[in-house]
């Protein structure tokens, strides 16, 4: 009995200096990942201010737009009015034309009529009246004569005068309709010119919209990615808490069963005290063989540092560096991918704790397990799931399924996406190590 309570004493003193080792450890770990997730959001914070200024600039960009594409709309109908304009004063320039046309092929067809008439007037007009008088047979004959004279004289200079009129007129209305269609023509030009300035204008912010969308849908991107990081660390510094709150608890029940079992030596020492000076004083009885209590062999149950496969088949890309499938772009690859049948059950690879179970960029639905082995913390990733069986918070042992192997998130056919940290899981994996020799590829 005095071997068996000395021995429960020293294995509780021998467990306590282990579990504050332990503790120190997670201790440090968490500091570190506290600190991380607080530079976490003062990068989101920066992030989160960017955005806000490039949305404005978005906007304002979206708000120009529309000032000049109304703008736009306005000059169109300016335009289609004054290409009425031009048509309607082209139309009439040759409607006056083709007048001048016929006015022309008119008094070309008098034109001997009007030019004898031109030469009577000039040669004969200072005779007239003495032809008339001395060929005339009677004064009455001389009246007629006269006055039939002066008619035709009349008739001739209104033929003349009208011909000259009708000319000038025409004339004057051609120079003044090309006058008008030459303005019409030079203020549409100024409009078209105008719309083409415009439409540069136009396709310069359109192609600022484009670049500022994609600054706004990168920083979206960059603050969703953050978001998720520190779900993620904030998730693995509650296991950490409860698992430094578990060390507590065993430490001071440690300490209570050492108080135990120190006090229970103790009494036992003094009962044997008691008996031995009893039994000095009964020198004639026999003294009895003292009987040791066989002690029990605690059972260790050693945790292994290995992992289990996730899932079998093929690796179709190994850790480390690759051009990505996706944008050819050079690029470290933090995992393995493990080909296989959509469908096909993903396992953990090790017992931990589920710390998120939930489509996040890029890895499409991904489940995130943080597990403590030996003392020190691990982290695996299972990405591109079908579908998630497990829950954030939910224990789970090795072997147990967590989801199944899918097409989700930036993949390029079914595979599992598998990483492996050796700490916790942090923005850029700077944790991330080569799972390949861990799980047996």
């Amino acid at each position: 009995m005095k071997r068996s309570l000395a021995l429960g004493l020293c294995v509780s003193l021998l467990a306590m200096p282990v579990m504050a080792t332990e503790k120190d450890t997670l201790k440090a770990r968490q500091d570190r990942l506290s600190n991380e997730l607080e530079e976490s959001k003062k990068a989101q914070a920066e992030t989160d201010a960017e955005l806000e200024i490039t949305e404005a600039e978005r906007d304002a960009v979206k708000t120009e737009i529309h000032v000049v594409d109304d703008r736009l709309n306005e000059l169109s109908e300016q335009i289609a009015i004054q290409q009425h304009e031009v048509d309607t004063a082209r139309a009439e320039l040759e409607s006056t034309r083709q007048q001048l046309s016929v006015q022309e092929d008119y008094l070309e067809s008098q034109k001997e009529l009007v030019n004898e008439r031109l030469r009577v007037l000039q040669v004969h007009e200072d005779t007239s009246y003495l032809q008339v008088i001395f060929e005339s047979r009677s004064f009455g004959d001389f009246v007629t004569r006269a006055m039939t004279a002066r008619t035709i004289a009349e008739q001739d200079r209104e033929l003349i005068h009208n011909y000259l009129s009708e000319m000038e007129r025409l004339e004057s209305l051609e120079s003044t309709q090309r006058t008008q269609l030459s303005f019409v023509k030079q203020k549409e030009r100024e409009l078209v010119i105008t719309k083409q300035d415009l439409d540069r204008t136009a396709e310069k912010k359109r192609d600022l919209l484009v670049e500022l969308n994609e600054q706004v849908e990168q920083l979206e991107l960059e603050k969703m990615t953050r978001s998720e990081e520190q779900a993620v660390m904030a998730e693995q510094n509650r296991i950490i808490s409860e698992q430094l709150e578990a060390i507590a608890t065993a430490e001071r029940e440690a300490a209570e069963a050492a108080e135990r079992a120190k006090r229970e030596a103790e009494a036992r020492a003094a009962e044997e005290r008691v008996q031995a000076e009893a039994e000095a004083r009964e020198s004639e009885v026999e003294e009895a063989p003292e009987v040791i209590a066989p002690t029990e062999t605690p059972t260790n149950v050693s945790t292994s540092t290995g992992f289990v496969r996730p899932v079998s088949g093929y690796v179709s890309s190994s850790f480390g560096p690759r051009d990505n499938p996706l944008t050819g772009v050079p690029e470290i690859h933090k995992g393995i991918d493990l080909v296989n049948a959509s469908g096909t059950p993903i396992v953990s690879s090790a017992p931990g704790v589920v710390i998120k179970a939930a489509p996040a960029t890029g890895y499409g639905n991904v489940v995130f397990v943080s597990h403590v082995i030996n003392g020190e913390i691990w982290t695996t990733v299972y990405a591109h799931l079908n579908a998630i069986t497990v829950g954030a918070g939910q224990q789970v042992a090795a072997g147990q399924t967590v989801g199944t192997l899918g097409n989700t998130g930036w993949s390029t056919g079914p595979h599992l996406h598998f990483e492996l940290h050796r700490g916790k899981w942090a923005p850029g994996q700077p944790n991330a190590i080569d799972p390949a020799p861990y799980i047996g590829y």
